[in-house]
Formats: C-alpha cells, structure tokens, sequence
C-alpha cells in the first residue's frame, strides 16, 4: 500500500515539473499530495495502533498467568521473596472472605419471603398475586383479590402437593427456559404466558425448532402428543 501511494506521489511530481511552468495547477498538484500524505500517516496510525492493542492483550495474559503460576508456588511453600509472600497471602484472605460472603448470600437468598399466588376464576391457573392479567388466558384478574397459595423462594424446599406440585414437563431443567419480555410493556414473562399479566397484550411466541409444536389460536407451546392447546383449549391438528 505504501509503495502504491508513493509511486503516486512521484508521478504527481513528474506531472508538476512537465506541465505547470507557469504555477497554475501547482496548488492542485499539491493539495493532492498532501492528501496522500495524510492518508499514509493515519494507514500507519491505525497499524500502529491495533499492534499494541495486540501486545496489550498478550501482556495481560502473560500477566495473569504469572500471578497465578506465583500464587502456585506460594501454596507449596516454594515462595521465599517477602514482597511476592505477602500478595500471596492477601490474596488468599481475600478468596476466604469471598466464601463466605458468598455462603451468607445464599442464607439471606434462601430466607427471602414466599411468594403469593392467587387462582383465575376462568382457568383456574395460579397466577401472581400482583398481576392484573392472566397469562394463561389473558382473563382481567380483580383488584385485591386474596392470595390462595404461596410460592417458596428460590432455593427453599417446597412441600408438594396433588394441587401445588410441578409435574416431570413443566418444571424443567433450571437454566434452559428463555425468558421473554412484552412488547408492549417490557414486563418480563412467565415461561408459558400466553398473554401478559401487566397489560394483557396476547404474546407471540418467536418461531421454534421443527421440534416444537406451537397453538395456532393463541401460539402456546404444546407438547407433541397434545390434541388441544393447553393454554387457550384450541385444537391442535
């Protein structure tokens, strides 16, 4: 690139000396050099720049695994440097800490209040206790309604019962289910809504694997031996 632009620039400055004898073009000739010129400077500027980018990066890791290639040695009592030791050692009170901050998170997540549920008059699905709309049917849910059932928190143990219990399908492995928002109110969904229960707008679901079957009434996910949605009651062909 650089041979190019300055082969250029020679043949600008042939061009010069051959037809402008008198200095009417020469201001263009050189207003196109230094154009040139300043696109060779800001080529170089920008490989420049993304080198040391790279050498910044490979640093950092070369940095880290030195950190940690230390605090190896340290722990196998390898480390005699004083300085090196008690870096090591603060950052192995640091990791102690982190447990058990860690450990005192999880209790405090653990003791977090149960949840209240309250039952559709319509489907008879458990709904939040907060919602104004059903997501399984998209009914208006009345204002103050009492709460029925509580939901323990996440990462206490539930009591199951015949009415309350998750069956094998619906509970799932933790971790897989992607969580949707409405589009109209950004609230964020429940796994299996079929509508929304902040402002009952109807949701769409996005199209899914050749795998999964979807209601053509409301676009609920049924499963493959399912003969009527079980979220709006339309038959499923």
């Amino acid at each position: 690139m650089s041979d190019l632009i300055e082969s250029i620039k020679q043949g600008a400055g042939q061009v010069l000396s051959d037809l402008d004898q008198k200095g009417q073009i020469k201001s263009a000739f050189e207003g196109l050099r230094h154009q040139f010129s300043e696109l060779d400077r800001r080529r170089r500027v920008s490989s420049l720049a993304g080198q040391i980018k790279t050498m910044e990066a490979e640093a950092k890791q070369l940095t880290e695994a030195l950190g940690l290639q230390t605090l190896s040695l340290f722990d196998t009592g390898k480390i005699s440097s004083p300085e090196l030791a008690r870096l090591c050692q603060r950052i192995n009170e640091l990791r102690s800490d982190m447990d058990q901050k860690k450990a005192e998170l999880s209790q405090l997540r653990a003791q977090a209040p149960a949840a209240k549920t309250i039952q559709c008059l319509q489907c008879h699905a458990s709904v939040d206790a907060d919602a104004q709309f059903c997501p399984k049917c998209g009914t208006q849910l009345p204002i103050g309604a009492s709460a029925t059932t509580t939901v323990p928190p996440t990462g206490a143990a539930a009591p199951a019962s015949p009415a309350t219990a998750p069956s094998a399908k619906s509970a799932g492995a933790p971790g897989t289910a992607v969580r949707m928002r409405c589009p109209k109110c950004k609230t964020v969904l429940p796994s299996d809504a079929g509508f929304c229960p902040t402002c009952g707008v109807k949701i769409r679901r996005p199209q899914a694997p050749a795998e999964a079957r979807f209601c053509p009434s409301c676009g609920a996910q049924a499963s493959q031996d399912a003969r009527f949605c079980p979220v709006c009651g339309a038959p499923l062909s």
